[in-house]
């Protein structure tokens, strides 16, 4: 394999995560001290599965409802993110409560408790925040 210029594929890590995340991930940046390359080639691993520009292929809010309803049934304490980014890609309140609903149906209502919660109140104020912006403001 040819050299690699680690460093400026950190720099474009950071940037994808400023970009998708809105900040610089301090998990992320952990495992760059250490090992740099396993941040980067997994990066790229994401970005080939969530930049998919296919009109054949899920779109990014599928895949963002999709993210988020594994996160909950797995009972991540933070599914927050991904169920943030499905408004953002335009999902609706009501779909990601359909998929915290579908999770207590396959995994129990602890999946709601330990993270479906979560994820539906994430949802909640990412969507009144979209509607907050879009608002003229009062004169």
């Amino acid at each position: 394999m040819a050299d690699r210029d680690i460093a400026s594929e950190l720099e474009e890590v950071r940037a994808y995560s400023m970009a998708y995340y809105g900040e610089l991930l301090p998990s992320y940046e952990r495992l760059a001290k250490y090992r740099p390359e396993v941040l980067v080639d997994w990066i790229n691993l994401r970005r080939s599965i969530f930049e998919t520009e296919s009109d054949q292929g899920l779109t990014l809010r599928e895949l963002e409802l999709i993210s988020t309803a594994i996160e909950i049934i797995a009972h991540k304490p933070n599914p927050d993110r991904h169920a943030r980014l499905a408004v953002e890609a335009g999902a609706t309140v009501r779909q990601v409560a359909d998929v915290v609903s579908l999770c207590i149906l396959l995994g129990g209502m602890m999946t709601y408790m330990v993270s479906g919660q979560h994820a539906l109140k994430a949802a909640e104020e990412q969507a009144n925040g979209i509607v907050a912006a879009k608002r003229p403001p009062n004169k």
